[in-house]
């Protein structure tokens, strides 16, 4: 139980701790944990660097079952009223089929959709909600150390002083300093899918219905692909007259990566020709950052130790490509979240959910693998089998996993494999 704002926190051993709960980075993940925590007598501190969040190119849609993990954290509410857009609807492209076009609410198993955001306003507004539930929030500092052990302690910025918990939580993104001097080997696979992002502002919708089953009043997210390109698409309106599009290219496609204003010309042109419609750079204007990055996974395996667990991007990053980080981010939180809840015992609960984390991550990695090398790989041995699977796919199509409804609980075993790729 907490002992207040301005006092001391009883650790489950009887030693006194300064917070039950210093979670690094007030992000999604960070302050998402506040939240689903908050009312449970806990004393929690936040230190977040930034004074101001910032546009990361990235990071602006929950999948279907993301939007799930929202909901049992008691965000998905507030995000609509504050920053979010329901998107009920998923349209897919590919060049030389005919329009597909999801009812999610309708073929989901939770009957969720998907949820588009402005990345900053969405942290912005979560951080807020952790401080007003009684999270103390520190912002413009970076943390200087953490040190494990049976009371893990932090240091802020240059101040000497030390800050001991029951547990400290790395919720510090992808990118993470403090993982690396805390000694957790980062895993990653192999380049093979690069991302360029960019947002266009102006009037135009982005999750307009552009197949002829068109609905006024609902949104959608669109995605082009180019089989023999090697490219695809995602766009999707994220706020009124704002708009987030994505291409996405097995990295040998282009000779260089597409970056900055003097790049913004061969994007579009880039876009245009995977599928995405030309009134769209007609209406509207290059708008913020517009970079390329590589989406290779990143991954700790067990990602906790002696006091200090890693959650979100900082703990595994899946690829950008695919649009399941916050989805993923969001599972994270919740698991950690129902261990700390079940047990006195921290340390065996952050123990239970790295376990729980490397179970659903590893079946996503596989999962990604499989759309990666079905719908990427180049040379003729590749064309031939995406040729033999789609066409098994019109057929059949439970032989796609529904990565889209079930996430992590998709089937990627060597069965699932098999049937994608048409080999049995």
């Amino acid at each position: 139980m907490s002992g207040g704002r301005s006092g001391k926190t009883p650790s489950s051993s009887g030693a006194v701790v300064d917070y039950d709960l210093i979670i690094v980075g007030g992000g999604l993940a960070g302050s998402s944990l506040a939240i689903a925590l908050a009312g449970h007598g806990l004393r929690i501190l936040i230190v977040e660097h930034q004074e101001k969040f910032r546009d990361r190119i990235r990071g602006e849609v929950l999948m279907p079952w993301g939007s799930l993990e929202a909901k049992r954290l008691g965000i998905y509410d507030l995000l609509l009223e504050r920053c979010a857009i329901e998107a009920a609807y998923f349209s897919s492209f590919t060049n030389g089929s005919a329009p597909v076009v999801r009812d999610l609410l309708a073929t989901t198993p939770a009957a969720t959709c998907c949820v588009t955001f402005p990345h900053a306003e969405m942290q912005a507004a979560l951080l807020k909600r952790a401080e007003t539930l009684g999270t103390e929030v520190r912002r413009g500092n970076a943390v200087s150390g953490v040190t494990f052990g049976d009371l893990p302690r932090l240091r802020i910025g240059g101040d000497a002083r030390e800050f001991s918990a029951r547990l400290i939580v790395l919720a510090d993104g992808r990118d993470s300093r403090l993982r690396s001097h805390l000694g957790f080997q980062v895993l990653h696979d192999p380049e093979q899918l690069v991302t360029a992002g960019m947002v266009l502002e102006g009037n135009i919708n982005c999750s307009e219905f552009l197949a002829r089953e068109a609905r006024p009043t609902a949104n959608t997210v669109n995605l082009f692909y180019d089989p023999a390109g090697g490219r695809m698409v995602i766009a999707m309106r994220i706020a009124p007259r704002r708009n987030r599009i994505y291409l996405i290219y097995h990295k040998d496609v282009l000779p260089k990566r597409l970056s900055g204003r003097h790049s913004v010309d061969e994007m579009i042109r880039q876009l245009r020709a995977v599928g995405a419609p030309g009134h769209w750079f007609d209406r509207a204007r290059q708008v913020g950052p517009f970079a390329s990055f590589d989406g290779s996974h990143r991954w700790v395996e067990d990602p906790y130790r002696d006091g200090v667990v890693l959650v979100g991007d900082s703990a595994a990053a899946t690829d950008p490509a695919w649009g399941r980080g916050l989805s993923r981010t969001l599972r994270d939180v919740r698991l950690l979240r129902d261990r700390l809840l079940e047990s006195s015992d921290w340390r065996s609960a952050a123990e239970t959910y790295a376990t729980d984390h490397d179970d659903f991550y590893g079946r996503m990695r596989r999962l990604e693998a499989m759309q990666t090398a079905l719908l990427f790989d180049r040379g003729d041995a590749a064309d031939k089998r995406r040729n033999h699977a789609f066409a098994l796919f019109a057929r059949d199509p439970t032989r796609v996993p529904d990565a889209l409804g079930l996430g992590p609980e998709a089937p990627s075993d060597d069965q699932a494999r098999a049937r994608y790729f048409g080999e049995i």
